[in-house]
């Protein structure tokens, strides 16, 4: 890249208050992340400079040396490096009409809302290291402490009786209090689901009093409709339409991966073994995949910090695989 080159992405990206923005050459921005890997970074050098870095757009930079955006730790895996306490900001700017039933598309909004306020006021949610990456920003934790909710980790919160059996349970809310727990005794991918899934509760819904979760990773059948509307709510929070198709792209090279016996190569696959594969497989395939045209990477599941098959069901749901 030259220097005009260069100097030009960052004027661009301070006039757009965006990191990703760069001029495209025709007088429009475009906010995809550019992967700018130079000739002389080989894939190992690549894949070390990401695994140390935390970061899948790690690259080498040409000098001898590796510029990345920076790494930054997620507060989702039980480290808390965020200015306290938060200005608080009323549900009512993020779901204005609070009610009973949603859509899809409404819950999708809600979400959306949410994390362009988070976006907006990063600087002052993370005083002195704010995200550079937006994947960064989807966080639960600080989300229900920017509407105004106490956040806790405990040990365990108990069992409870769940159409006969006898269930773990996962989290809580307690709307009169604005309290979440979040038990530990869950993967780290339920943790994180489970607390944008009382997120989703905090914004949506207006019951009162103590509520309790069993553990949701996005996998299960519905239930009632407002645990479905909250499952909803963490899968959009968690996984956003624009951010997955922007990653998406980036790492299978296409908007849409096609399966040929080029595209099952380039995942070091067997076409035949892949070509026999139902859509969920081959979405599981992707969801995990950490290789592709010779470039390491970090997993679409792990970047977004969710489980393979609530990753592969996003897949789906996206339709980021050409039909079978």
């Amino acid at each position: 890249m030259t220097k005009s080159f260069r100097a030009r992405i960052i004027e661009d990206r301070r006039l757009k208050q965006n990191p990703y923005a760069h001029s495209d050459g025709q007088g429009d921005y475009s906010a995809l992340p550019p992967i700018e890997i130079q000739p002389d970074a080989s894939s190992e050098q690549v894949h070390r400079s990401r695994l140390k870095l935390q970061n899948p757009w790690a690259h080498h930079d040409g000098d001898g040396g590796y510029s990345a955006l920076t790494g930054e730790k997620s507060t989702t895996h039980d480290s808390f490096a965020v200015a306290m306490p938060l200005d608080v900001v009323p549900i009512g700017e993020f779901n204005p009409r609070s009610k009973e039933h949603y859509s899809d598309d409404e819950i999708e909004l809600i979400a959306r809302n949410l994390q362009t306020k988070i976006w907006q006021e990063r600087n002052k949610i993370w005083s002195g290291i704010a995200p550079s990456n937006p994947i960064k920003i989807l966080d639960p934790e600080i989300a229900l402490k920017l509407i105004g909710f106490d956040f806790e980790l405990a040990e365990s919160l108990g069992q409870f009786f769940h159409e006969g059996k006898q269930v773990e349970v996962a989290g809580t809310i307690d709307k009169d209090s604005n309290h979440v727990h979040i038990s530990r005794k869950f993967h780290p991918y339920i943790r994180s689901f489970t607390a944008a899934h009382e997120l989703g509760h905090a914004l949506m819904h207006k019951s009162t009093g103590l509520h309790r979760d069993r553990p949701v990773d996005g996998t299960s059948l519905s239930r009632t409709a407002i645990e479905r509307q909250a499952d909803k709510f963490a899968t959009y929070f968690l996984m956003p339409q624009k951010q997955m198709k922007v990653v998406f792209k980036q790492l299978f090279l296409a908007d849409k991966f096609i399966l040929s016996e080029a595209t099952a190569f380039a995942l070091g696959c067997n076409y035949e073994s892949l070509e026999k594969m139902t859509l969920r497989q081959l979405s599981r395939v992707l969801a995990s995949a950490e290789r592709f045209n010779g470039i390491n990477f970090i997993s679409l599941a792990e970047q977004f910090h969710v489980s393979i098959e609530t990753m592969a069901i996003r897949i789906e749901e996206l339709g980021l695989i050409e039909e079978l």
